[in-house]
């Protein structure tokens, strides 16, 4: 029967779609559950995303991948129809529609099943902050995740806040895409609750960093901010791998999985398989 793809379109408060691809394997007992998040330009069929799903499906963990009602995807998944969403985007709102998929959820098959959460790139900030402000997610991971909110210099800074917005052009696709400064407003309006070593101190969650040594978009030294923030070692670890890139080497369109995209995917399986079942009582 293999791993069954269900396609969902729940509704935010703002009656925003927000879209998900739920797989599970139904003839395997649900391990546990796992919310997928994307970054900055990405969505939930970018590169490696299906693939995740796929894994983390064929090992036993529900999950449902999403795309943020405001990253700018419209109805055909692979394309960026919405700009204008994607330039009202936020923190904030990343995590009212990460709510609405973790609720929606943890409301499908065994109601015991432990929650956990995998977050890449700026997806980071959601899945801290998520987790130190709901005791149901037990486990979390973060693929090259950022060690801040606002990575921009005080300039950079200025300059968005005199012209409104920020602009630039999506290497991939030619398109030009902008972010209102709003974006700048809601990170500062709750730096207290966006601080992400505040955050990490601040959760029960077991969390995995993996970061690629050759990350430029997120240095890895970011990586080590995150565990810093962590006062209880065993349960955090942070993992660099070797020689590779932000996405671990793997491309849009996808064309296969890779050695690095393979270590980062095991050691999250395992680190689910240790912590998310441990918390269930599993053996």
């Amino acid at each position: 029967m293999g791993i069954e793809l269900e396609e969902l379109e729940l509704r935010n408060a703002d009656d925003l779609p927000v879209r998900v691809d739920l797989r599970h394997d139904p003839e395997r007992p649900v391990r546990g559950k796992v919310v997928v998040c994307h970054g900055f330009k990405g969505f939930r069929r970018w590169g490696f995303f299906p693939w995740v799903g796929e894994q983390l499906a064929a090992a036993g963990w529900m999950n449902a991948v999403l795309d943020f009602s405001m990253n700018g995807v419209g109805s055909d998944p692979m394309q960026f129809s919405r700009l204008d969403l994607f330039e009202r985007n936020s923190y904030s709102q990343e995590l009212e529609d990460l709510d609405l998929v973790i609720a929606d959820l943890l409301a499908r098959g065994p109601s015991d099943a432990s929650l956990g959460l995998l977050g890449h790139s700026r997806a980071a900030v959601d899945v801290l902050v998520r987790a130190a402000e709901d005791a149901a997610v037990r486990a979390l991971v973060t693929w090259n995740g950022v060690g801040d909110t606002l990575r921009f210099t005080a300039r950079q800074l200025a300059q968005w806040e005199e012209d409104g917005r920020l602009e630039f052009t999506n290497a991939r696709t030619g398109q030009k895409m902008a972010m209102s400064f709003d974006f700048v407003r809601d990170a500062r309006d709750n730096a207290a609750r966006f601080d992400l070593q505040r955050a990490a101190r601040g959760m029960a969650a077991a969390h995995l960093i993996v970061h690629a040594t050759d990350d430029m978009a997120v240095p890895v030294a970011e990586s080590v901010i995150l565990q810093a923030g962590r006062e209880d070692a065993d349960r955090c670890q942070r993992v660099e791998i070797a020689s590779t890139t932000h996405t671990f080497g793997a491309v849009h369109p996808f064309a296969g999985s890779t050695a690095p995209l393979e270590q980062a995917m095991q050691l999250s399986l395992d680190w689910l398989d240790n912590h998310l079942r441990e918390e269930a009582g599993g053996e």
